[in-house]
């Protein structure tokens, strides 16, 4: 499975954040309906969350699941993000990737492949991705609809789904919030070939120092820079 592949829709579907896999922590039980607080609810306090979060650091765990080759895929890092447009992945397994945005330039590494993707960040991030509003670019209830999820809650957590005000066939998304902090603990995609990519946060930390130069990237010697088709060019580096 292709690590470019993944990270794209890491980036763009996102991520960032519905699907059947719980990732996070123990797996998901069904709770009651009843002792779930309004959809929107859920969704407003999350966004008074990450309203007051200037800057964002985790643990993540990616599973892709490819559902025509019942095959899956995991990856797991770190990521940061800082406000506005700021963003590292680092992932670590089973092959290492760096995606970094210093807010104007998107940069996708693949040491392995010797291949960097270059894009313009406003073009490939934008503010319709589900967790756009942790980068400061976008709000939940401008472009989705909050839903109930049919799993329903946990003591520990709460499950919402999003759908797009748009009508676009974007799939099935949803959230896995901490039910005390209101902290994304799940984000997840099912796109409508019933493939599922599920991001899991753990050892969340908000509002910590990150220097500006984490977001940094400098193109290493002998790496060949790619840049899509059609993308507009960005500033340089």
């Amino acid at each position: 499975m292709s690590r470019g592949v993944n990270a794209w829709v890491v980036l763009l579907a996102l991520v960032s954040v519905s699907g059947p896999v719980a990732l996070a922590g123990a797996e998901a039980k069904p709770g009651s309906a009843a002792a779930c607080p309004d959809p929107a609810t859920i969704v407003r306090k999350l966004q008074e969350r990450y309203d007051g979060t200037r800057t964002f650091r985790a643990n993540v765990r990616q599973e892709m699941r490819v559902k025509s080759l019942d095959v899956s895929d995991v990856s797991e890092g770190t990521v940061v993000f800082k406000k506005p447009g700021k963003m590292r992945w680092d992932f670590r397994t089973p092959r290492a990737q760096q995606i970094v945005s210093d807010g104007d330039l998107l940069w996708i590494y693949q040491p392995e492949d010797r291949q960097v993707l270059k894009a313009p960040f406003r073009a490939a991030f934008v503010s319709t991705t589900p967790v756009s509003f942790l980068l400061g670019v976008g709000r939940i209830t401008d472009d989705f609809r909050a839903e109930a999820d049919a799993r329903g809650c946990t003591a520990e957590r709460l499950y919402v789904a999003l759908a797009s005000k748009r009508g676009d066939d974007v799939g099935a998304l949803a959230f896995g919030v901490d039910a005390a902090t209101y902290d994304i603990v799940e984000a997840a995609v099912t796109d409508p070939l019933g493939n599922v990519t599920t991001l899991g946060f753990s050892a969340i930390a908000r509002n910590v120092d990150v220097p500006d130069a984490t977001f940094e990237f400098t193109v290493p010697s002998g790496v060949d820079v790619i840049t899509p088709p059609g993308a507009a060019p960005g500033p340089s580096q």
